[in-house]
């Protein structure tokens, strides 16, 4: 361990698992642990969190004591007050005070955020938008997000709700989002919304191979966009208004905020089957000014599964130095 070197907590929070470390100001995870999330209902929920939270800061370990805890995770949160409001996938229902639930026995300042915002804070300081003043996030996963940075500053919005990209209503009034609405990006373009989607019009193309696939192959955007690519039918219409859907979100993004860069991270994009065509629908639709100024659509450069727990860890350094 370097002389003066300092550290914080940071903590993923998702529906599946809790990811913890020790991260340093330069962006290394000089330690991690993964512990599984239990979700059958709130108090589950945050005993889980603190437990991989005490796993973490009980280890021996021979690194200076950390600063803060940074805790990314779904949901609304609000970062002014370290309140986690609500959350859907993980059965927040009752707002949570994060510094008096888990860190108050630290002696430790509590940062929160939800996951999104915490990942475009991680890119902007040590991934692919360091530098940028005028930046997008896009992460496309189970659900659609993105987080928008305007003169080097995160938008937040009146209740930190600032970047629910998934539900802008680019897609076809067919389709119904499970918000209410119909329209929304989400169903069509999400890996979640995707796999929904396919199973829903299955029927309506017995022939396709998505019903019949591979042992070991998961029905998932991998598969459709193989699938696409293969010439069949049903994943080349799910593949088509994904691309068609995200790349109107997208365009009307640029055109709106002027971007100098945009990353993009999450799941559906692994493959690298999405990236190039949402490219060609970018610069075949947004205005040729904003283009000009554009000056990429990158995949993120960080680890995808530390992307999160890079995320929290700037919340933490975020609120030391507030």
């Amino acid at each position: 361990m370097a002389e003066g070197q300092r550290v914080v907590v940071g903590m993923d929070v998702g529906a599946t698992k809790v990811l913890a470390g020790y991260v340093d100001e330069a962006g290394r995870v000089l330690r991690q642990a993964r512990s599984p999330m239990d979700r059958s209902n709130q108090d589950a929920a945050l005993w889980s969190i603190e437990a991989a939270l005490e796993a973490l800061m009980s280890a021996p370990w021979e690194g200076p004591a950390p600063l803060a805890v940074g805790f990314g995770v779904v949901g609304q949160t609000d970062p002014a007050t370290a309140t986690w409001v609500r959350a859907m996938n993980i059965p927040i229902h009752t707002s949570v005070d994060m510094t008096a639930r888990f860190t108050a026995r630290y002696g430790l300042p509590a940062a929160v955020d939800n996951d999104v915002h915490a990942a475009t804070l991680a890119e902007l300081r040590w991934g692919a938008g360091r530098g940028a003043r005028e930046f997008i996030y896009l992460n496309v996963g189970t659900g659609v997000a993105a987080g928008l940075v305007c003169n080097g500053q995160l938008v937040r919005g009146a209740a930190n709700y600032a970047g629910e990209l998934g539900h802008m209503a680019v897609a076809g009034e067919d389709i119904l989002c499970p918000c209410g609405r119909r329209g929304c990006l989400e169903p069509v373009a999400s890996g979640g919304g995707m796999i929904q989607r396919a199973r829903d019009l299955l029927p309506t193309y017995p022939d396709s191979a998505l019903g019949r696939l591979p042992e070991g192959m998961p029905l998932d955007a991998h598969a459709i966009f193989t699938y696409a690519e293969a010439g069949d039918p049903l994943a080349q219409r799910l593949a088509s208004e994904a691309v068609e859907a995200l790349g109107k979100a997208l365009v009307n993004l640029i055109n709106l905020l002027n971007p100098e860069i945009i990353v993009v991270g999450g799941g559906v994009f692994a493959d690298g089957w999405l990236l190039p065509r949402l490219r060609a629908v970018v610069e075949r639709d947004a205005l040729s000014g904003a283009l000009r100024t554009l000056r990429g659509i990158h995949l993120s450069t960080l680890q995808p599964d530390l992307v999160g727990l890079l995320g929290a860890a700037v919340l933490a350094w975020d609120r030391i130095a507030s």
